[in-house]
C-alpha cells in the first residue's frame, strides 16, 4: 500500500503536470499548423540559456560539492552516451545518434528538481540544482556535438557545440555568481521572463514531436535507451558516489537525478541536427511513462 501510494503521489505531482502540458501541445498541433523546427530553435537559442544563466546566478555554490557533482554528471553522461551508441549497433547513423541522445540526457529539470524537493527537501533541492546546472551545460555542448555528428562531419560537429548559447550563458552565470557582478534589473527581469518560459515551451514542442510521431518497428529500439537511462544510469551515479566519496543525502539526489527519464530538451537537439526526432520524442514519452514506477521504486528503496 505504502508503494501504491508513492506511485500515486509521484504521478500526481510530477508526471501529471508534465503530461498535460504535453497533451495541449498535442491537441495543438492536431489543430494548427505548427513549426516544430522554429519552436525548438526559441528553446535552443533564447530560453534554455536565460534558464542556466538565471540559475547559476541565483545559486548558492558549494565549490566543494560543484567539484564532485561534476566529476559525477561528466561520468554519467559519458558513459550511458557510449552505452547509447554502442546500442544502436546496427542502425544508420542518425537513429544511433538518437538513441545515444536518449541515452545520455536526463530530464533534471521539470521532473528532477520536483522529485528531488519532494522527497529530500530544501538540501534535496540544492543539490539537484547544481546537477541540472552541469546537466543543462553538458547536453548544450556535447549534446550539441553529438546530435550534428548525426548528420555532420566531426569537424563541423565541434564548431557546432562551440555555438551553443548555453555555454556562454554558463560563463557568464558563473562570472556574475562568484563575483557579485550584479545584472541591472531590467536584464535580470528579461532573463527572468524567458527563463521561466522554458520548460512550458520544451514540454509542448515535446506534445508536438509526439503528435508527428508513429511508432514503427524502427522506433520500437527506444527500449534500449529505457534499459540505459532508467537502469544503467542510476548504478552508475551510485558506483561513481562510492567511488568519488560522496554519501548522505547528496548520494541520494544524485542517484535519483540519474534515475530520471529522457530530458524534453533532447527532442529540441535532434529536431535541429535531424537526428531521428520522432524516435527521439518516442523515447521520452516511454521513459517518461515507465519512470512513473522505477522513480517510485528508487524513492522506496533511497528514502
Amino acid at each position: 500500500m505504502n508503494l501504491l501510494g508513492s506511485l500515486v503521489q509521484v504521478f500526481v505531482g510530477t508526471v501529471l503536470p508534465v503530461l498535460l502540458v504535453a497533451g495541449a501541445g498535442f491537441v495543438l498541433a492536431r489543430t494548427v499548423q505548427l513549426d516544430s523546427r522554429t519552436l525548438g530553435r526559441v528553446v535552443f537559442f533564447l530560453a534554455s540559456p536565460a534558464l542556466v544563466l538565471r540559475s547559476l546566478y541565483n545559486l548558492d555554490l558549494d565549490t566543494a560539492l560543484l567539484q564532485q557533482e561534476l566529476l559525477l554528471v561528466a561520468g554519467v553522461y559519458l558513459l550511458t552516451g557510449v552505452a547509447g551508441w554502442i546500442a544502436g549497433t546496427g542502425l544508420e547513423r542518425p537513429q544511433r545518434t538518437a538513441l545515444t541522445l536518449s541515452s545520455a540526457i536526463s530530464n533534471n529539470g521539470n521532473i528532477g528538481l520536483p522529485v528531488a524537493f519532494f522527497a529530500l527537501g530544501d538540501a534535496g533541492l540544492a543539490a539537484a540544482t547544481v546537477y541540472y546546472t552541469i546537466s543543462a551545460l553538458l547536453t548544450n555542448t556535447f549534446g550539441v556535438f553529438v546530435a550534428s555528428a548525426g548528420t555532420a562531419p566531426l569537424r563541423q560537429a565541434f564548431s557546432q557545440s562551440l555555438r551553443a548559447p548555453v555555454l556562454y550563458a554558463t560563463l557568464v552565470g558563473l562570472f556574475c555568481n562568484r563575483l557579485s557582478v550584479p545584472i541591472p534589473d531590467s536584464l535580470y527581469r528579461a532573463i527572468d521572463l524567458l527563463a521561466g518560459a522554458t520548460i512550458p515551451i520544451m514540454l509542448v514542442l515535446l506534445g508536438i514531436q509526439l503528435s508527428q510521431t508513429t511508432l514503427t518497428r524502427a522506433q520500437t529500439v527506444v527500449w534500449r535507451s529505457l534499459l540505459i537511462r532508467l537502469g544503467l544510469s542510476p548504478a552508475i551515479a551510485l558506483a561513481l558516489c562510492l567511488w568519488i566519496g560522496i554519501g548522505g543525502v547528496e548520494r541520494q539526489v544524485m542517484v535519483l537525478q540519474a534515475a530520471m527519464p529522457t530530458a524534453v530538451v533532447a527532442t529540441v537537439l535532434s529536431t535541429e541536427f535531424a537526428a531521428a526526432p520522432r524516435l527521439v520524442a518516442a523515447a521520452v514519452l516511454a521513459s517518461t511513462l515507465v519512470s512513473v514506477v522505477t522513480v517510485s521504486l528508487l524513492l522506496a528503496a533511497i528514502t
